[in-house]
């Protein structure tokens, strides 16, 4: 599962240059050669997507990924791409209990991905949705460690304390020796608030705090809502005192079976309210830094089956769905009037969830 938005302008048919601190940006799955890449950097550029956010693997041949993040690089404006470093220790789950050849081969193969990709990619997050796997699960089950304590005195926790100390000392020094402002990502995807506290008991050290979230139209606020701790989930992300990339956001509707990925299903439109609903509150919080939120993904996955399959924003680079129109009112990108009266027909991006100056850009189209 894993986040971007932008002061709104919305333009009939050109681009609104209005800049915010706060983007809005996409996951990307693999592409098959780098006419693929150029449509998505452009689609990129138009919808005003400053980030995109890819995975790595040490030993596979990445170069179509730094392709398409020169691509996305060279659109400029700020625009950037966030890599999630897979070494070995991502497929393997056997927990080896020799910490300091753990430590030593996560290391080398975080250094090798990042040494490949520093002159086009800055921020670098440790593996994916780390609480989550199920090894770690058995010993803490997921949603359910709140104190650092619990993580203390389990073997698969001490396998996973060495690969992160591997893979964050690599950025650190590849940072150090290139001067580049190169920064560690730690995701998380639960309320497993202990478990970045028991990380900084280890002296594991991070630079922005991930965070994953697919809610319902119908859950509560993510401003507020109490399942996550005191002051809802921002405030709970805000404690760490670091930027936040929401860096996989949609709505969780696509995960019902009755779910049909077509206009006019009633859940596929509840989705859009969802998305509509929730990116309007991060838009407007003061209660944690989020920089950035990438939507969970750009595109439909057809080699996935089930709901794996259809969280793009498009069914493919040129079949878009309605749910991009109205990421780009979000991020503040072009749209066509057609475009426009998708959102404006369904009665989403209203004016009691944008700010004052996005209302009035938006009134004068």
């Amino acid at each position: 599962m894993k986040f971007l938005l932008a002061a709104i302008g919305l333009v009939l048919g050109a681009h609104c240059a209005m800049a915010s601190a706060l983007e809005m940006g996409v996951n990307l799955h693999d592409s098959t050669s780098t006419a693929e890449n150029a449509a998505i950097a452009a689609i990129m550029k138009q919808r005003n997507f400053k980030s995109a956010r890819i995975g790595l693997v040490w030993d596979r041949n990445e170069s179509l990924k730094h392709d398409v993040a020169a691509r996305i690089k060279a659109n400029g404006r700020g625009s950037n791409t966030q890599a999630v470093l897979n070494p070995q220790y991502t497929f393997d789950h056997s927990c080896p209990q020799n910490f300091a050849a753990v430590e030593r081969t996560a290391y080398a193969q975080t250094a090798g991905m990042v040494d490949r990709f520093k002159d086009v990619i800055t921020d670098f997050e440790l593996m994916n949705e780390i609480t989550d796997r199920p090894e770690l699960q058995a010993e803490v089950p997921r949603n359910s460690g709140t104190d650092a304590a619990m993580y203390e005195d389990k073997p698969c926790y001490a396998t996973m304390v060495a690969v992160l100390k591997g893979m964050t000392r690599a950025i650190a020094d590849a940072r150090t020796q290139s001067g580049l402002p190169l920064r560690i990502i730690l995701g998380l995807s639960s309320r497993d608030w202990g478990f970045p506290n028991f990380l900084l008991g280890k002296g594991i050290r991070w630079d922005v705090t991930g965070f994953h979230i697919y809610p319902y139209y119908t859950h509560n606020s993510l401003l507020s809502d109490p399942w996550y701790g005191a002051g809802g989930p921002l405030a709970q992300l805000a404690k760490f005192g670091k930027p936040v990339h929401i860096n996989e956001f949609n709505c969780n509707e696509i995960y019902d079976p009755k779910y049909r990925n077509q206009p006019g299903d009633v859940l596929f439109e509840q989705c859009m309210k969802s998305l509509d609903r929730h990116l309007g509150e991060l838009r407007r919080q003061t209660i944690a830094n989020i920089e950035r939120i990438h939507i969970y993904e750009l595109r439909d996955s057809q080699w996935f089956t089930g709901p794996e399959s259809r969280f793009g924003l498009m069914y493919d680079l040129t079949r878009p769905k309605p749910h991009l129109y109205l990421a780009t009112a979000f991020a503040g990108g072009e749209l066509s009037a057609a475009e426009r009266s998708q959102i404006t027909s369904r009665g989403l991006f209203s004016e009691r969830r944008a700010t004052p100056e996005s209302d009035a850009a938006w009134a004068r189209r």
